[in-house]
């Protein structure tokens, strides 16, 4: 029982974390018109090459 609760306690950390990183995609999409890649990243948290690849 302590093994299905540590897995799911891990799921939900990785689930959460995937979700994180969407939703700083999505922002950095949406300031591509708007700021250089260094400062989105900055912002988002995501690298540079990251939000250069979304371009």
């Amino acid at each position: 029982m302590l093994i299905l609760s540590a897995a799911l306690c891990q799921g939900r950390q990785e689930g959460r974390l995937e979700g994180e990183k969407l939703k700083a995609l999505e922002i950095a999409r949406s300031l591509l018109d708007l700021l250089d890649a260094e400062t989105i990243a900055q912002t988002t948290g995501l690298t540079v090459a990251e939000v250069q690849q979304l371009k």
